[in-house]
């Protein structure tokens, strides 16, 4: 009997599995595949205004505003990808990248790992999302603003409010 169950899709791998924990105990193990990524979210130091998309999800069936995002190329640092990212689905270009963070998105089932950047004093250009991505343009945002859409439910992507969190202690300092 073969305990493996796997499945592929365009990024993302399902494997479902027998494993033995430290524990000694063995259980099936449900395990999302899924490549690094990366957040950038545009930050302006002039007035800590900041950046959000206008993103279709097709996953959930619902409109999200949302920091820019993506995976990062065989090859690619994340620093690259950031900047790549940014580029496509905003057109916009950072004058200064800053890291503010990395680890896990859901390691309880998956093993996507995302570094977290702001794109500081961004100039602005033309997009170019990829065929599959449905963006509906930028939403400018002061982080006040941004920070009641968050309470009021209007701003659910967690990576995005960890985002606008970290712009908001930027923009003390």
């Amino acid at each position: 009997m073969n305990d493996k169950v796997e499945c592929r899709g365009r990024r993302v791998t399902f494997i479902s599995q027998i494993e033995k924990l430290p524990n000694g105990r063995e259980v099936r193990i449900d395990r999302v595949v899924f490549p690094n990524a990366v957040t950038i979210l545009p930050v302006s130091k002039e007035d800590c205004s900041i950046y959000l998309i206008r993103q279709y999800r097709p996953a959930i069936g619902r409109w999200l505003l949302e920091a820019p995002a993506g995976v990062i190329d065989e090859g690619e640092s994340p620093g690259e990808t950031a900047k790549r990212e940014l580029a496509e689905e905003t057109g916009m270009k950072a004058r200064e990248l800053v890291k503010v963070a990395e680890g896990y998105m859901s390691p309880g089932y998956s093993t996507e790992y995302m570094y977290l950047y702001l794109a500081i004093d961004p100039e602005k250009g033309q997009s170019s999302p990829e065929h599959y991505e449905v963006i509906e343009g930028l939403v400018k945002l002061q982080l006040d603003e941004a920070l009641e859409k968050i309470k009021s439910a209007e701003i659910t992507d967690l990576k995005t409010i960890l985002a606008i969190m970290a712009a908001k202690e930027y923009c003390k300092g």
